[in-house]
């Protein structure tokens, strides 16, 4: 005696496949598309509030800033150690007793460092007084 092959055509295999297919339809309607330039502008505004520091941030805003400040100075102390390998022109080259340090890398370490303690700068620092920087960032 043979077993029937399932019944991929049954009522309730339709209705699920159906419902999945309206549910994925209306994701994809309500999908967002946002343009390459607008994201690129809503970064660079984030970066230059949090840079300023001249709006009031909420104490959990504050959190984050200082997260990714003390991220930014870990990587750039993390990176120095490695670069006294002496790879490419160093500092030996204007003067023997300084360390072989790579001249390539380190305009990358002193932004992130200055990155990183400015962030942190501003995570810690007492929000200003001033009227006009009262509104809260969203």
């Amino acid at each position: 005696m043979a077993i029937p092959p399932p019944a991929d055509d049954s009522a309730p295999i339709k209705n699920e496949a159906r419902d999945r297919l309206e549910m994925e339809r209306n994701w994809q309607l309500r999908q967002e598309n946002v343009l390459p330039l607008e994201a690129a502008w809503n970064e660079g505004r984030f970066y230059g509030l949090v840079l300023k520091g001249s709006k009031r941030f909420t104490s959990v805003q504050r959190v984050g800033i200082f997260l990714i400040g003390f991220l930014a100075l870990g990587t750039a102390l993390t990176i120095v150690p490695l670069l006294f390998h002496g790879v490419g022109p160093s500092l030996q080259l204007v003067y023997q007793k300084l360390p072989d340090v790579s001249l390539l890398s380190m305009p990358v370490i002193l932004l992130e460092l200055a990155f990183g303690f400015r962030l942190c700068w501003v995570a810690l620092k007492r929000p200003s007084r001033d009227p006009k920087s009262t509104s809260q960032i969203t």
